[in-house]
């Protein structure tokens, strides 16, 4: 008889599971079915669909056919909007297919598209085949089934201004902090002591452009047009789990919170 109720944990769990099992190659998939079977959690007891991610069972519990005990229900994401009610809403960009991602053509910075990088978006920031991170890294990434970095989105700015912050480090930025830790290199020391804003900190004119130089030289981007609802920016990290976002992933590295936080630490001294 199949199982129709988890505890909030169970739930979680499961969630946490499936997001692994999406990303892993194809032997490491079978111990994660394991798993989620362990839980009791069959996908085949409710739909005949081949495969299956987060978004299918968050699904289930909206449709009642599966029940969350142990606290409140669990917050989910609202339902996709159709392509119906799309053609409806016809003032907003379409969001970004989730399943495109791989056919996209990734580029060198300078070889980004102008007449693009001058409207709003998301960006797409890949290690370029034969890169390498610090091992700490890159053993990580080499687990994944991409090497997808880093997504983000340019809202309310030019995806231009987006990302001379992200690669030139123009004004603060969330991804060349991170990868500035990552690569190991510190910041000014002591230089937000009695700043109200303590996370914001800045490497010295010589290591922001080594690197500058390293991201130029070793990643590659995607950058897309949208405008009204950014939306799938959350729902391509939960899906790809890039190594360098930490909201809205379900793979967050403890690693990247732990240098990041160092990093901190000698900023404001």
């Amino acid at each position: 008889m199949r199982k129709t109720t988890f505890t909030k944990s169970e739930y979680a769990e499961l969630k946490k599971l499936i997001s692994q099992k999406v990303l892993a190659d194809r032997s490491e998939q079978k111990r994660i079915r394991d798993k989620i079977r362990r839980i009791g959690f069959h996908y085949s007891d409710f739909s005949s669909k081949k495969g299956y991610n987060v978004s299918d069972l968050e699904e289930l519990v909206r449709n009642k056919e599966i029940k969350i005990i142990g606290g409140s229900t669990p917050e989910l994401k609202p339902k996709p909007i159709t392509q119906k009610a799309v053609k409806k809403v016809n003032t907003t960009q379409s969001k970004v297919n989730l399943d495109s991602l791989e056919k996209m053509t990734f580029r060198n910075f300078n070889g980004l598209s102008d007449s693009t990088l001058s409207k709003t978006g998301l960006y797409f920031i890949k290690l370029k085949n034969g890169a390498k991170l610090p091992t700490r890294y890159q053993t990580i990434l080499d687990q994944r089934s991409h090497r997808i970095i880093y997504i983000g989105k340019a809202q309310g700015q030019s995806l231009r201004d987006r990302l001379n912050q992200e690669i030139y480090h123009t004004s603060p930025g969330t991804f060349f902090r991170s990868i500035g830790a990552v690569l190991n290199y510190k910041p000014i020391p002591g230089h937000l002591k009695g700043k109200r804003n303590q996370k914001n900190y800045k490497f010295s004119p010589t290591d922001t452009n080594s690197i500058t130089s390293w991201l130029l030289k070793n990643t590659e981007f995607v950058i897309k047009e949208v405008q009204g609802d950014f939306s799938a920016e959350d729902e391509l990290i939960r899906k790809y789990c890039p190594l360098l976002n930490d909201k809205s992933n379900p793979l967050r590295l403890s690693e990247l919170r732990e240098d990041r936080a160092k990093c901190r630490e000698i900023a404001v001294g």
